[in-house]
């Protein structure tokens, strides 16, 4: 008696596995089989990359928001307008005290408060 393909107890012909998927005629075809590999990352980032990368993101954030807060407030503050730099200039003093440019500056540092806060909230260690 000859072995077939279904008895449990031979063993099967290796190669002749179908790996493709079923043809819409209802024929099989042997193929390869496309699946997505996930790329070997371990659970511990290295170290070495992982800290400088986070100091320099601190680094980052406090000085974007030291920057942006003083850009915010300081054109509305009495040492916009009195500092020895603009009192020697007093085109650069008229110019500095319209509203538009104290405005513009505060803007300003509203923008990078944003930027501080939008790179610590979406910061990833990938």
């Amino acid at each position: 008696m000859e072995p077939t393909a279904g008895d449990p107890g031979q063993p099967r012909e290796q190669g002749n596995a179908n790996l493709g998927a079923a043809d819409p005629l209802g024929n099989s075809r042997p193929g390869p089989v496309l699946a997505y590999v996930r790329p070997n990352v371990s659970a511990d980032p290295d170290r070495k990359r992982v800290w400088p990368r986070r100091l320099g993101l601190i680094i980052f954030v406090v000085f974007c928001m030291e920057v942006g807060i003083m850009l915010a407030v300081l054109p509305w503050k009495q040492v916009w307008m009195s500092n020895p730099l603009v009192m020697k200039f007093p085109a650069l003093r008229a110019f500095l005290g319209h509203f538009f440019v104290r405005g513009l500056f505060s803007g300003l540092g509203l923008v990078d408060l944003w930027i501080g806060i939008w790179e610590a909230v979406h910061y990833s260690e990938e």
